[in-house]
């Protein structure tokens, strides 16, 4: 089976492709629903960076109407009968594809976009449909925690303070001098790590928003307060708070942080009535002792 890579303006591709299996003449084949909503999304995305790209290849299946003209070089042409018609099923990339018709499309009518096309040539129903399953069904998704990283190595994360509660959340990970120095998974396959950042961000973050007993402090600050925390949980809870990279202990869990992290501010609280203001280890310690004896933890 032969394979076809070019680039070529959506405007142009478009008319000329297909989704549904009836527009086959009847014949059997892939059914799928085109979602308008993610049409319009694409839509939306390519209007507000018309200089951008979509990366990701449309895979065709042109049908046997397209003729391939042999060329020098390995080059060929390949020639439509038509501006318009039913010569390529879309295999993949359908909603990048038709987001380009009229009726979504937000970038001007002079603007070109090229979108990058592999294309095969009049494949049996059977060779589209492994084609199929392989790109939608046998790839694994994109790791989340990696996903995170990612976006926050490109600058991509959605708001401020989603950024913010990374930024912390690394800085403790990094820190040799924090309790949760090499504890936090941040890439995959990480050894001796099993507190994921994707855990960790919607626990951190109620502590960074607007009202949150962080909010107003600097990076520097919210590090220093969150080591001296977690110092005092792991000294007045060492049964609870294991120092041998343990899974089974219960402050080392997702659920576990989320309890002492959610009672940071009522702490907190308490060092401000009792210690005037002041976040260390040993003042967060006196006002923890009195949950000491809490089965719980």
């Amino acid at each position: 089976m032969t394979l076809y890579s070019f680039h070529i303006d959506a405007r142009e591709l478009e008319p000329l492709c297909f989704v549904e299996a009836a527009a086959r003449d009847n014949r059997k084949g892939l059914q799928r629903v085109t979602e308008v909503s993610r049409l319009k999304e694409i839509a939306e995305f390519i209007g507000r960076a018309p200089n951008g790209i979509l990366p990701n290849n449309i895979i065709l299946n042109l049908t046997n109407k397209v003729l391939v003209e042999e060329g020098e070089d390995s080059q060929v042409s390949l020639n439509f009968p038509s501006a318009e018609g039913d010569y390529a099923f879309v295999v993949d990339g359908q909603h990048r594809l038709f987001s380009f018709r009229d009726e979504y499309r937000k970038l001007p009518n002079d603007n070109a976009f090229q979108i990058p096309v592999v294309a095969l040539h009049n494949a049996t129903d059977e060779q589209v449909g492994e084609t199929f399953v392989q790109i939608n069904v046998n790839q694994k998704p994109v790791n989340r925690d990696l996903l995170i990283q990612m976006k926050a190595i490109l600058g991509l994360l959605d708001t401020d303070i989603d950024k913010a509660a990374i930024e912390l959340i690394h800085s403790l990970d990094e820190d040799h001098d924090s309790p949760m120095h090499g504890k936090i998974l941040r890439f995959p396959k990480e050894q001796n790590k099993w507190v994921k950042v994707t855990q960790l961000v919607p626990i951190v973050k109620p502590l960074l928003v607007p009202g949150g007993v962080l909010y107003e402090k600097t990076h520097a600050e919210r590090k220093r307060v969150l080591n001296e925390y977690f110092a005092a949980v792991r000294d007045v809870f060492p049964a609870a708070w294991a120092e041998d990279k343990s899974k089974t202990y219960s402050l080392l869990t997702p659920t576990g942080l989320q309890m002492i992290l959610g009672v940071l501010p009522d702490i907190m609280k308490r060092c401000d009535f009792n210690e005037g203001f002041t976040y260390t280890s040993a003042t967060f310690t006196r006002q923890l002792e009195p949950l000491q004896a809490l089965a719980i933890l």
